[in-house]
């Protein structure tokens, strides 16, 4: 009696967790697209827009080409190289020799010991800066026309001291696509994006560093960047700092507004993810250990029973079976919300697994190595 009991305990359960994924994703969907439904502004305040760039002279032209077509008309660039080891600033003098109304160019001061390399080189560019608003972006991205001016009238509509977002993420190969969507699994699995401006908890709060507007004011406020100088995810931290000091921020959907191929192979992906994700759970152990008894408890063995009928689970067959339906469907609302490769949601349980091992292997390289490798430095 006391194993038929648990047994059903166990499969409620994760029923139960799963149709809280499925209610908090079709509520974030939702809440993005009607949130996100303003029109682009064609001029207003300065936005000063902020790129950091390190080695990134094969992909740093498609984004300052896309910058400088933008339908907004008060706006210019701020563009540094970060101690790079290829042609990066040659590129950077080039646009700034080309377009010297539109473009600045910086080369970054030698990289402190208590910083990383992406928060220094934007605290650099602020100090540059001049506009009501600071647009913090990745050399990775690739802007509509309208981005900026969609950005700075979320900002306005909402009185917001932080715009962020979801991105289009390209992932044009499987082993991208094996690993990658696992980025949204947090608003998949418990925070609903509508309690972020509602709520003062900086708990309650997300960003994501492809795509950052700030009121600039309010980031002098803070200090930029200083207090998340030595962080990995210090775009997470940084919408943080700015619940913490009372500001506002919003999470809002950008797919169509900017696109982004964050890595180009599995190896590399999986090296990012390995670097953010273990840092984004605190580096706490009991986190790490949590994730990987609960994640086959329930994603793996509910899949599995879809295929393979086991009736040793006996009372909770039909609830784990259950489970694994709505988690299928979860992704597949992803998928499609997304623009994600249409196989995503067959593939799941791989992308968990090797999300997993992105955190494990986080771990290692936290404890053992002295931090994840990253463009030629260590990332803890």
């Amino acid at each position: 009696m006391n194993m038929h009991i648990l047994l059903l305990a166990y499969g409620v359960a994760a029923m139960a967790a799963s149709v809280f994924s499925l209610l908090v994703t079709v509520a974030n969907i939702v809440y993005m697209a009607y949130g996100s439904a303003v029109e682009p502004l064609a001029s207003g305040p300065k936005v000063c827009v902020l790129v950091p760039a390190r080695n990134e002279e094969r992909r740093i032209k498609p984004c300052l080409d896309s910058l400088l077509v933008q339908d907004y008309s008060n706006y210019q660039i701020y563009v540094i190289d970060d101690n790079s080891v290829d042609r990066t600033w040659e590129i950077l003098k080039d646009y700034a020799q080309r377009y010297p109304r539109k473009v600045k160019a910086f080369k970054a001061s030698p990289l402190p010991e208590d910083w990383y390399g992406k928060p220094h080189a934007l605290q650099e560019l602020s100090a540059h800066a001049d506009g009501e608003y600071l647009l913090c972006t990745d050399a990775d991205t690739v802007h509509h026309r309208k981005a900026i001016g969609k950005a700075v009238a979320l900002a306005k509509a909402s009185k917001a001291d932080l715009v962020s977002g979801y991105v289009h993420h390209l992932m044009p190969t499987f082993g991208e696509t094996a690993i990658e969507p696992s980025i949204y699994l947090l608003t998949m699995l418990g925070l609903p994006l509508f309690l972020i401006p509602a709520t003062k908890s900086p708990l309650l709060s997300h960003a994501i560093g492809q795509f950052m507007l700030f009121r600039r004011s309010f980031f002098a406020k803070m200090g930029g960047y200083e207090t998340v100088r030595h962080q990995a995810t210090e775009d997470v931290r940084m919408s943080r700092q700015v619940k913490a000091f009372g500001g506002k921020v919003i999470f809002v959907d950008l797919k169509d507004c900017v696109e982004c191929r964050m890595y180009e192979d599995f190896p590399s992906a999986k090296k990012g993810i390995a670097k953010n994700a273990y840092d984004y759970l605190g580096k706490s152990n009991l986190a790490l250990i949590g994730a990987t008894a609960g994640v086959p408890l329930i994603y793996f063995i509910p899949f599995a029973l879809l295929f393979v009928n086991i009736p040793w689970f006996g009372p909770a067959l039909p609830f784990l079976k259950a489970s694994a339906v709505l988690t299928m469907y979860t992704w597949v609302l992803t998928t499609i919300d997304r623009r994600l490769p249409v196989y995503v949601p067959f593939i799941y349980p791989l992308i968990l697994i090797n999300t997993l091992s992105a955190l494990w292997r986080g771990f290692r390289a936290v404890r053992r190595e002295g931090g994840v490798e990253w463009k030629g430095r260590k990332v803890q």
